[in-house]
């Protein structure tokens, strides 16, 4: 298991576990892909979830859907060398903001329910001062404080709790678009006799 470069009690951070060249090819193959500006935070409306507090560009793949190799490599090397033991996949979220599209105050998953959410920045290319920060916030609230701030950084993989309040910053440039992998992990409960 590879040690986070950063670790907060909310999160561990890696920084480095991918060369350039794979996240060059990650940020391209993603361009490839055909986004809908269908992603809904805090989707609970009834009866499709089609209404929540805000909206985004991605796409979403299943477990038991085909999705691309190289989304498949990136887990299996997450799954391996970072998540502890016992997780499995229960979805994949390709985020896409851009220019206006700050997220707001959500969780990835039920309180007490075990999950996790892995996160990666996929963008190969980013300066600092396009923003586009990570928030772990205190409690479930747009005013809530921020517990963390977590710079955008291409490559940068950051794993937590899905219970834990967070939102990510858009970038505060136009034509820049801000991109993150994330993998919902759930806790595998089948026993092999």
């Amino acid at each position: 298991m590879f040690e986070p470069d950063f670790c907060y009690p909310e999160a561990g951070i890696w920084d480095n576990l991918f060369d350039d060249i794979f996240i060059y090819k990650i940020d391209a193959e993603s361009n490839r892909y055909h986004w809908k500006l269908a992603n809904v935070a805090n989707a609970k409306s009834y009866p499709h979830k089609l209404k929540g507090s805000h909206i985004f560009w991605g796409m979403t793949f299943l477990p038991n859907e085909e999705y691309p190799e190289i989304l498949k490599d990136i887990l299996n090397h997450l799954l391996n060398n970072i998540v502890p033991k016992n997780y499995k996949l229960k979805s994949i979220h390709l985020n896409a903001q851009s220019l206006g599209q700050n997220g707001t105050c959500h969780t990835d998953a039920e309180p007490n329910s075990g999950e996790l959410t892995l996160m990666v920045f996929i963008n190969n290319r980013w300066q600092k001062e396009w923003g586009g920060d990570f928030q772990l916030l205190a409690n479930y609230s747009n005013n809530a404080d921020v517990v963390h701030s977590i710079p955008y950084v291409p490559g940068r993989v950051i794993l937590f709790d899905a219970t834990i309040p967070h939102r990510a910053l858009a970038p505060n440039e136009p034509y820049v678009v801000r991109k993150s992998l994330v993998f919902r992990l759930e806790k595998n409960n089948e026993t092999n006799l």
